[in-house]
């Protein structure tokens, strides 16, 4: 039932939202009926103020991390997380491996922004990394974020099911809300709010029942809220008026200001500036001897999946990689076959690697030089085959191949 595409008030869509379950939050409500919408004792609080500081990094340019401190600086008291209050006030701004929901509340600027889904994805990628840069608290901000995107192209709630919460968090896909409300309590882990979040809205009406039915779910209420608010608004197109009106009276000018030049940005018909939509290309540890929360060891095997050497070897005595699976995940290992032929044997291999590591972008993939060992090809014989890879910031690339590539590849 996709209504109309909205063009204005889209960071309100996660403000109004954020209002609405404010007073909820520590004063949990699960029955529906009992809700009372709008609240004068309602306020806006961190969720609002750091999704506002996404949308202002991305119209001016700024650097995110300064952007992002300078607003919750200026908003004090916003109820910010412990860890995330240590690092508005830290000198140090690298991020602190995150999985809290804060990532995911944020999100919503850079899926209105995005010109493609690759676009949509890389700059949720972006916006988390800040802080939030552990492989749950990156999902979480890709999932809230190609949601609403998704919704804003009209798509409809069954790609959003099949395609986004399914895509990331299988287990939810056809889990119907009153279900997960069984022993629901509050949580602030990407994995235990955004895929509610997500089902509220697939379940929902209206954006009046979407924040309802979150608030509903007794737990995280503003964050659900402003999670699942700007997926309501891309999909029926509407906010209730009076909310909207409570924000607007309630919002200070500067935050007004963003919301209004927010608008005028998303609608012009460039990608974002580049510093934020290209990632810096990674490369390969060298020498592999342990891997981090989401980290692939990717490496050459044999189809018989004899893991016996090279590689190979280490994969399988370190990693978990499967003895006799020779092609795909095992453990925390992707299995490339290169020992059966040549390269155009080898080639559907890697290009299968390629679009499986593309769909999984809450993992971080090593691709260690495949078929430069026991199978006796060269770096030069080998690295074209990853071209399509080049510059994906979750696949990390051997030195000696993204040098071959950047060498022999055309510039434009």
């Amino acid at each position: 039932m996709f209504m109309k595409r909205p063009i204005d008030n889209l960071l309100l869509s996660a403000v109004v939202g954020d209002i609405a379950g404010s007073t909820y939050e520590f004063n949990p409500c699960r029955d529906y009926d009992a809700i009372v919408l709008p609240k004068t004792q309602s306020f806006f609080t961190d969720d609002s103020v750091c999704t506002l500081a996404i949308a202002d990094a991305l119209i001016t340019g700024k650097d995110l991390a300064t952007t992002l401190k300078q607003w919750c600086l200026d908003f004090p008291g916003r109820g910010y997380g412990g860890r995330f209050t240590v690092w508005i006030h830290s000198k140090d701004s690298a991020p602190y491996n995150s999985f809290g929901n804060g990532s995911a509340m944020r999100v919503s600027a850079c899926a209105f922004a995005a010109k493609s889904e690759e676009e949509c994805l890389h700059l949720a990628k972006w916006s988390a990394d800040v802080t939030h840069n552990h492989p749950e608290g990156v999902k979480g901000a890709q999932a809230a974020a190609l949601a609403i995107y998704s919704l804003m192209q009209g798509k409809d709630k069954d790609f959003v099911r099949d395609h986004v919460l399914h895509r990331f968090y299988p287990d939810f896909r056809m889990c119907p809300i009153e279900e997960m409300k069984i022993g629901y309590e509050f949580n602030e882990t990407c994995q235990d709010t955004v895929p509610q979040s997500i089902a509220c809205f697939l379940e929902s009406t209206s954006y009046d029942d979407c924040i309802r039915l979150c608030i509903s779910m007794g737990a995280d209420a503003d964050t659900m809220c402003a999670i699942a608010g700007p997926m309501a608004y891309a999909y029926y197109g509407e906010m209730p008026q009076s909310w909207v009106d409570q924000a607007l009276e309630m919002l200070p000018d500067s935050m007004l200001t963003v919301i209004r030049q927010f608008d005028a940005f998303a609608a012009q018909g460039e990608p974002v500036p580049s510093t934020m939509q290209k990632p810096k290309q990674r490369f390969t540890p060298g020498m592999i001897t342990q891997l981090r929360d989401g980290e692939v060891f990717v490496f050459g095997s044999n189809l018989a999946g004899m893991h016996g050497g090279g590689a190979a070897r280490i994969a399988h005595q370190n990693f978990g990689a499967e003895w006799g699976v020779g092609v795909g995940m095992t453990g925390d290992c992707y299995a490339i076959p290169t020992m059966h032929g040549g390269i155009d044997e080898i080639r559907p291999y890697v290009d299968d690697f390629i679009v499986y590591a593309k769909e999984h972008t809450d993992k971080v993939f090593l691709v260690t030089r495949i078929g430069c060992g026991i199978a006796g090809f060269r770096d030069e014989d080998m690295a074209p085959l990853f071209a399509e890879a080049l510059g994906i910031d979750h696949i990390a690339l051997p030195r000696s191949f993204v040098r071959i590539l950047e060498d022999t590849l055309p510039t434009h």
